[in-house]
């Protein structure tokens, strides 16, 4: 049991970063998927599912294709 919890202690320095990082992505990417109105069909629930159950990557991917659902977004 000692083995695992020193284990967990020399991570920490690596993990809080990337947790950090993690929810900062998750919540812009919640509120710009909040804040666009005309999403075609189901579109926005699938992104939702992405954003909140691909982790880190989720985001990122919206951030990335998600934001040109949007007709008016080419600018």
């Amino acid at each position: 049991m000692g083995e695992e919890l020193q284990i967990i202690r020399d991570m920490l320095p690596f993990l809080i970063p990337l947790l950090i990082i993690q929810l900062v992505l998750l919540v812009i990417a919640l509120l710009d998927l909040l804040k666009r109105q005309n999403m075609p069909g189901n579109t926005r629930l699938i992104w939702l599912i992405v954003i909140i159950f691909v982790n880190i990557f989720g985001p990122v991917i919206y951030l990335i294709f998600g934001r040109k659902d949007r007709p008016d977004d080419s600018y």
